[in-house]
């Protein structure tokens, strides 16, 4: 139940234009390794867009970070008392854009000489809540990758395709958030744009509705089979 909780938490809808729709199909595995070698030095040997770079750095960041979090809360499966102190000093660093390429990294190398290592690699690969946040570090690489494509095949770093335009969160209280990029005030079509993103919106709406209608259903069932 727990965890059936925090999927419905919150619903996202984004709006954007792509050049293309490529196949998206997530691997937690594969999405893990491509990330979890995310490097400064790996990006400066590589052909990715310097003004990218950073961008890319910060999903290896928020990767570490959602690791080490699992590991000193004490309702996760993979919770580490012998390591709370340290991680715990090490969060201020951890939870900002600078500094944090000079902790130690804790994460588990996917591909390991040492079979533990690899065992503890599939281990918290099993763990809903790192999974959730594994998923949408690989959009925003799949999206990352997409404007790299674009800036490298000499199209205007300017270009509109990848932008997203609207954003709308719907949690759990109730509380709507809804979030505009300046982009969409310069396009002719984005009365069209705001209608789609609207539609998205209601059919989200119905989602959410349906699961806390859902969720309601079970605890009420819950309390009249309890004794």
């Amino acid at each position: 139940m727990h965890h059936f909780l925090e999927n419905i938490a919150a619903v996202e809808i984004s709006t954007s234009i792509v050049a293309e729709i490529d196949d998206e199909i997530f691997i937690p595995w594969e999405a893990y390794q491509a990330i979890y070698y995310l490097s400064r030095s790996y990006l400066e040997r590589s052909t990715i867009t310097k003004s990218l770079q950073n961008r890319y750095l910060q999903l290896r960041r928020q990767l570490e970070l959602a690791y080490c979090l699992l590991l000193i809360d004490r309702n996760s499966p993979l919770y580490n008392r012998n390591r709370v102190a340290a991680i715990e000093r090490d969060l201020p660093l951890l939870s900002h854009a600078d500094g944090w390429e000079t902790i130690p990294s804790r994460l588990p190398e996917p591909i390991s000489p040492t079979q533990e290592h690899s065992r503890r690699a599939l281990d918290f690969l099993q763990q809903p809540q790192f999974i959730k946040v594994l998923r949408q570090l690989d959009r925003r690489k799949i999206i990352l990758d997409r404007r790299d494509r674009l800036v490298r095949s000499s199209v205007c770093h300017d270009n509109i395709t990848d932008t997203t335009y609207a954003q709308t969160s719907l949690h759990l209280d109730g509380k709507i958030i809804n979030c505009y990029s300046e982009a969409i005030l310069e396009r002719s079509d984005r009365e069209l744009l705001l209608q789609l993103h609207q539609q998205s919106i209601n059919r989200g709406g119905q989602y959410w509705r349906s699961s806390i209608e859902f969720m309601l259903s079970l605890i009420d069932k819950g309390i009249s089979q309890s004794p």
